[in-house]
Protein backbone atom coordinates (compact mmCIF):
# COMPACT_ATOMS: atom_id res chain seq x y z
CA UNK A 1 0.00 0.00 0.00
CA UNK A 2 2.78 2.58 0.75
CA UNK A 3 4.36 1.53 -2.57
CA UNK A 4 1.22 2.29 -4.51
CA UNK A 5 1.10 5.72 -2.55
CA UNK A 6 4.54 6.05 -3.69
CA UNK A 7 3.98 5.60 -6.76
CA UNK A 8 0.71 7.99 -7.60
CA UNK A 9 2.37 10.50 -6.15
CA UNK A 10 5.73 9.89 -8.76
CA UNK A 11 2.88 9.88 -11.28
CA UNK A 12 1.00 12.72 -10.46
CA UNK A 13 4.52 14.98 -10.10
CA UNK A 14 5.12 13.53 -13.69
CA UNK A 15 1.71 14.16 -15.05
CA UNK A 16 2.23 17.56 -14.28
CA UNK A 17 6.16 18.20 -15.39
CA UNK A 18 5.46 16.77 -18.52
CA UNK A 19 3.08 19.77 -19.57
CA UNK A 20 5.49 22.37 -18.48
CA UNK A 21 8.52 21.03 -19.80
CA UNK A 22 6.94 20.95 -23.53
CA UNK A 23 5.85 24.38 -22.39
CA UNK A 24 9.28 25.73 -21.87
CA UNK A 25 10.38 24.08 -24.69
CA UNK A 26 7.91 25.86 -26.83
CA UNK A 27 9.31 28.82 -25.33
CA UNK A 28 13.01 28.50 -25.66
CA UNK A 29 12.62 27.14 -29.54
CA UNK A 30 9.72 30.45 -30.03
CA UNK A 31 12.64 32.75 -28.66
CA UNK A 32 15.80 30.80 -30.51
CA UNK A 33 13.25 31.75 -33.65
CA UNK A 34 13.57 35.29 -33.19
CA UNK A 35 9.60 35.62 -32.18
CA UNK A 36 10.26 37.39 -28.80
CA UNK A 37 6.74 38.09 -28.60
CA UNK A 38 4.86 34.83 -28.67
CA UNK A 39 7.97 33.21 -26.89
CA UNK A 40 7.76 35.50 -24.25
CA UNK A 41 3.60 34.86 -23.77
CA UNK A 42 4.33 31.17 -23.57
CA UNK A 43 7.48 32.07 -20.21
CA UNK A 44 4.47 34.38 -18.30
CA UNK A 45 2.06 31.34 -18.83
CA UNK A 46 4.22 28.87 -17.45
CA UNK A 47 4.87 31.01 -14.65
CA UNK A 48 0.98 31.86 -14.09
CA UNK A 49 0.62 28.14 -14.03
CA UNK A 50 3.15 28.16 -10.72
CA UNK A 51 1.09 30.79 -9.12
CA UNK A 52 -0.92 28.66 -6.73
CA UNK A 53 2.13 26.29 -5.71
CA UNK A 54 3.85 29.56 -4.58
CA UNK A 55 0.84 30.12 -2.23
CA UNK A 56 0.70 26.96 -0.89
CA UNK A 57 4.88 26.86 -1.22
CA UNK A 58 4.11 23.30 -2.73
CA UNK A 59 3.63 21.94 -6.45
CA UNK A 60 0.73 20.21 -4.94
CA UNK A 61 -1.37 23.74 -4.44
CA UNK A 62 -4.15 21.61 -3.13
CA UNK A 63 -5.67 21.98 -6.80
CA UNK A 64 -7.88 19.00 -8.40
CA UNK A 65 -5.40 17.17 -10.09
CA UNK A 66 -7.53 16.43 -12.72
CA UNK A 67 -8.61 20.78 -13.47
CA UNK A 68 -4.89 21.31 -13.02
CA UNK A 69 -3.82 18.69 -15.82
CA UNK A 70 -6.74 19.78 -18.24
CA UNK A 71 -5.24 23.37 -17.77
CA UNK A 72 -1.85 22.76 -18.67
CA UNK A 73 -2.56 20.20 -21.28
CA UNK A 74 -4.82 22.59 -23.44
CA UNK A 75 -2.02 25.21 -23.43
CA UNK A 76 0.42 22.75 -24.51
CA UNK A 77 -2.25 21.92 -27.62
CA UNK A 78 -2.61 25.63 -27.95
CA UNK A 79 1.34 26.67 -27.63
CA UNK A 80 3.12 23.41 -28.65
CA UNK A 81 0.25 21.51 -31.31
CA UNK A 82 -1.06 24.44 -32.24
CA UNK A 83 0.98 27.23 -33.01
CA UNK A 84 4.97 25.40 -33.02
CA UNK A 85 3.76 22.52 -34.52
CA UNK A 86 0.73 24.00 -36.96
CA UNK A 87 -2.25 22.17 -36.58
CA UNK A 88 -4.19 25.47 -36.30
CA UNK A 89 -4.12 25.17 -39.77
CA UNK A 90 -6.25 22.05 -39.51
CA UNK A 91 -10.29 22.69 -40.41
CA UNK A 92 -12.23 22.81 -36.65
CA UNK A 93 -8.40 22.10 -34.21
CA UNK A 94 -9.35 25.70 -33.39
CA UNK A 95 -12.97 25.80 -32.47
CA UNK A 96 -12.77 22.28 -30.62
CA UNK A 97 -10.19 24.00 -28.36
CA UNK A 98 -11.81 26.64 -28.45
CA UNK A 99 -15.11 24.86 -26.60
CA UNK A 100 -13.27 23.03 -24.18
CA UNK A 101 -11.46 26.44 -22.99
CA UNK A 102 -14.47 27.65 -22.25
CA UNK A 103 -15.68 24.82 -20.45
CA UNK A 104 -12.61 25.15 -18.56
CA UNK A 105 -12.46 28.36 -17.58
CA UNK A 106 -16.26 27.88 -17.05
CA UNK A 107 -15.62 25.33 -14.38
CA UNK A 108 -12.60 27.08 -13.13
CA UNK A 109 -14.92 30.05 -12.42
CA UNK A 110 -17.40 27.36 -10.77
CA UNK A 111 -14.82 26.53 -8.52
CA UNK A 112 -13.33 29.94 -7.78
CA UNK A 113 -17.00 30.51 -6.52
CA UNK A 114 -17.52 27.53 -4.52
CA UNK A 115 -13.89 28.22 -3.08
CA UNK A 116 -15.17 31.93 -2.01
CA UNK A 117 -18.35 29.77 -0.58
CA UNK A 118 -16.39 27.63 1.73
CA UNK A 119 -13.59 30.69 2.85
CA UNK A 120 -16.09 32.98 3.67
CA UNK A 121 -19.16 30.41 4.52
CA UNK A 122 -21.68 32.17 2.45
CA UNK A 123 -24.81 30.88 0.87
CA UNK A 124 -24.83 29.39 -2.20
CA UNK A 125 -27.16 30.18 -5.03
CA UNK A 126 -27.48 27.93 -7.67
CA UNK A 127 -29.22 30.17 -10.29
CA UNK A 128 -27.08 33.20 -9.28
CA UNK A 129 -23.68 31.57 -9.10
CA UNK A 130 -24.77 29.64 -12.73
CA UNK A 131 -25.66 33.08 -14.45
CA UNK A 132 -22.15 34.81 -13.22
CA UNK A 133 -20.44 32.02 -14.14
CA UNK A 134 -21.69 32.56 -17.87
CA UNK A 135 -21.50 36.16 -17.54
CA UNK A 136 -17.53 35.99 -16.64
CA UNK A 137 -16.67 33.18 -19.42
CA UNK A 138 -18.22 35.44 -21.84
CA UNK A 139 -16.09 38.03 -20.54
CA UNK A 140 -13.14 36.38 -20.73
CA UNK A 141 -13.72 35.74 -23.94
CA UNK A 142 -14.42 38.92 -25.19
CA UNK A 143 -11.03 39.75 -23.71
CA UNK A 144 -9.12 37.09 -25.70
CA UNK A 145 -11.13 38.10 -29.09
CA UNK A 146 -10.31 42.06 -28.37
CA UNK A 147 -6.28 40.96 -27.07
CA UNK A 148 -6.19 39.07 -30.56
CA UNK A 149 -7.50 41.87 -32.58
CA UNK A 150 -4.85 44.37 -30.41
CA UNK A 151 -2.18 41.76 -31.25
CA UNK A 152 -3.21 41.86 -34.86
CA UNK A 153 -3.07 45.45 -35.40
CA UNK A 154 -0.28 46.16 -33.35
CA UNK A 155 2.38 43.59 -34.99
CA UNK A 156 0.70 42.44 -37.97
CA UNK A 157 0.08 39.30 -37.44
CA UNK A 158 -3.49 36.74 -38.30
CA UNK A 159 -4.51 35.13 -34.94
CA UNK A 160 -8.15 36.45 -36.23
CA UNK A 161 -10.24 33.88 -38.45
CA UNK A 162 -9.41 30.03 -39.64
CA UNK A 163 -8.71 28.09 -42.43
CA UNK A 164 -12.48 27.85 -43.49
CA UNK A 165 -13.27 31.39 -41.47
CA UNK A 166 -12.78 34.89 -42.25
CA UNK A 167 -12.03 36.91 -39.17
CA UNK A 168 -15.77 38.47 -38.54
CA UNK A 169 -17.06 35.00 -38.61
CA UNK A 170 -14.48 33.37 -36.63
CA UNK A 171 -15.05 35.81 -33.93
CA UNK A 172 -18.57 35.45 -34.14
CA UNK A 173 -18.21 31.75 -33.77
CA UNK A 174 -15.96 32.01 -30.93
CA UNK A 175 -18.41 34.12 -28.81
CA UNK A 176 -21.02 31.54 -29.12
CA UNK A 177 -18.86 28.68 -28.06
CA UNK A 178 -18.17 30.75 -24.98
CA UNK A 179 -21.66 30.97 -24.42
CA UNK A 180 -22.22 27.34 -24.94
CA UNK A 181 -18.73 26.17 -22.80
CA UNK A 182 -20.45 28.35 -20.07
CA UNK A 183 -23.44 26.58 -19.75
CA UNK A 184 -22.17 23.13 -19.92
CA UNK A 185 -19.09 24.10 -17.40
CA UNK A 186 -21.70 26.03 -15.08
CA UNK A 187 -23.35 22.51 -14.97
CA UNK A 188 -20.96 20.34 -14.95
CA UNK A 189 -18.92 22.16 -12.06
CA UNK A 190 -21.26 21.25 -9.66
CA UNK A 191 -21.75 17.68 -11.07
CA UNK A 192 -17.92 17.00 -10.80
CA UNK A 193 -17.47 18.59 -7.66
CA UNK A 194 -20.14 16.65 -6.14
CA UNK A 195 -18.70 13.33 -7.66
CA UNK A 196 -15.33 13.25 -6.91
CA UNK A 197 -15.31 13.48 -3.06
CA UNK A 198 -11.04 13.56 -3.22
CA UNK A 199 -11.27 16.59 -5.24
CA UNK A 200 -14.21 18.42 -3.19
CA UNK A 201 -11.99 17.44 0.42
CA UNK A 202 -8.75 19.42 -1.53
CA UNK A 203 -10.80 22.38 -2.36
CA UNK A 204 -12.33 22.29 0.94
CA UNK A 205 -8.76 22.11 2.26
CA UNK A 206 -7.50 25.14 0.33
CA UNK A 207 -10.01 26.84 1.44
CA UNK A 208 -9.66 26.32 5.15
CA UNK A 209 -5.73 27.21 4.26
CA UNK A 210 -6.55 30.74 2.93
CA UNK A 211 -9.21 31.40 5.37
CA UNK A 212 -6.14 31.13 8.21
CA UNK A 213 -3.74 33.06 6.40
CA UNK A 214 -6.72 35.87 6.13
CA UNK A 215 -7.30 35.90 9.57
CA UNK A 216 -3.76 35.42 10.07
CA UNK A 217 -3.08 38.71 8.08
CA UNK A 218 -5.96 40.75 9.80
CA UNK A 219 -4.79 40.02 13.00
CA UNK A 220 -1.25 41.35 12.31
CA UNK A 221 -3.08 44.50 10.91
CA UNK A 222 -4.86 44.88 13.92
CA UNK A 223 -2.21 44.30 16.23
CA UNK A 224 0.14 47.06 13.86
CA UNK A 225 -2.85 49.39 14.70
CA UNK A 226 -2.84 48.76 18.13
CA UNK A 227 0.67 49.76 18.62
Amino acid sequence: MHHNWHMRVRLAWTLRALPRFAILLTAVAELASGNILYGGFCVVALVLTLIPAIHARNLDAGIPIELELAVLWLMVTDMTLGNSIGLYRLPWYDKTLHLSSSMLVATIGFLAIYLLHLTYNTRFHPWLDGLAILLVTLGVGALWEIAEYVVDQLFGLRTQGAPNLNALDDTMFDLILDGVGGVLGSVLGPLYIRRSKRSRHRVEAFARMIARRDHTAMSGSRRRRLR
